[in-house]
């Protein structure tokens, strides 16, 4: 007749096996994560709201505060799409066109996640910048206040019209861009680089607050080598752990992804359990059916 002992050291043998497993499934998850990104870590907690769709609800799908992103390693401007060639490509990423990149440079307290609007190339004979990329979409995208409109050796202002999911208007000041460049010696181009979510309305008008401008520590064209990677996938709200530890947890943080974030560790911690359950269940089952059968051949036998 079956005994409690085989039960017991089966129970035993499976949580030393889930002990086992467990930790080794993740070190390949982990491992398969960093084999595409390319670069370590290989992923970001989104730390503010600057790429939201919303000033208090968070979306899958959008970049959100508490969110984690795979960060891609990039090699160049070239493997980096931006706005304005998503408009006549159709790729996009994050709920809008273009690629969102994450960079650093010396100086800044942090790196940056932010869409890629528009590639700035330094023009060394004009000593404007040339943007090639607006020969392809619609005119009504674009204008040059006060000028001829060409994309080549722009030198005081670029509009951009109807930008993003606030349909935002973005003057981009070319000239003093240019002049704090000359004044440091280093002229070049670059990525013009915007927060989905930062922009204000002006007399009734939104105008987008582009990094450029805005962020005292980013006075020029983002260069190459200060592009860490691109964002590629979302974990939603499980970057919430990572602030509230650290006690960076802003209070703006979308109600409904700290909802989610405890929903969602709740259903992880019942599924081990229930999981246990049934196969508590199914074995007791098994060993109901066995005792059955051993004794109807018993009573066969006699």
């Amino acid at each position: 007749m079956p005994t409690g002992k085989p039960k017991k050291e089966g129970v035993l043998a499976s949580s030393i096996k889930a002990f086992i497993v467990a930790p080794i499934i993740f070190l390949i998850v982990i491992a398969a994560i960093f084999i595409y990104s390319g670069i370590w870590p290989p992923m970001v907690v989104v730390e503010s709201k600057s790429m939201q769709h919303s000033d208090d609800t968070s979306y899958i799908g959008v970049i959100d505060t508490g969110d984690i992103v795979v960060v891609k390693k990039v090699n160049g401007f070239d493997e980096v799409t931006t706005y304005i060639e998503g408009l006549a490509d159709g790729h996009s990423t994050y709920g809008e066109p273009g690629d969102v990149i994450i960079y650093y440079r010396d100086g800044m307290p942090k790196p940056i996640i932010h869409r890629a609007i528009v590639m700035l190339e330094y023009n060394s004979t004009g000593g404007g910048f040339d943007v090639p990329t607006l020969a392809n979409v619609p005119s009504e995208t674009w204008s040059v206040p006060g000028g001829e409109k060409v994309w080549w050796n722009l030198k005081d202002t670029l509009v951009l019209h109807d930008i993003g999911y606030a349909g935002a208007r973005m003057d981009i000041d070319l000239s003093s861009m240019l002049s704090y460049m000359m004044s440091t010696g280093d002229p070049h181009g670059g990525l013009i680089t915007l927060g989905d979510n930062n922009w204000e309305v002006v007399n009734g008008t939104p105008v987008a607050r582009y990094d450029q401008r805005w962020l005292s520590s980013m006075r020029e064209p983002v260069s190459d080598d200060w592009i860490v990677g691109k964002a590629r996938g979302e974990l939603p709200w499980f970057g919430l752990l990572k602030l509230w530890v650290t006690g960076n947890l802003p209070d703006d943080a979308p109600a409904n992804s700290q909802r989610n974030l405890v929903i969602s560790i709740g259903v992880l911690i019942l599924i081990p359990i229930i999981v246990d359950v049934g196969s508590s269940i199914m074995q007791r089952r098994g060993i109901e059916l066995s005792l059955s059968d051993w004794m109807r051949n018993l009573r066969g036998k006699k």
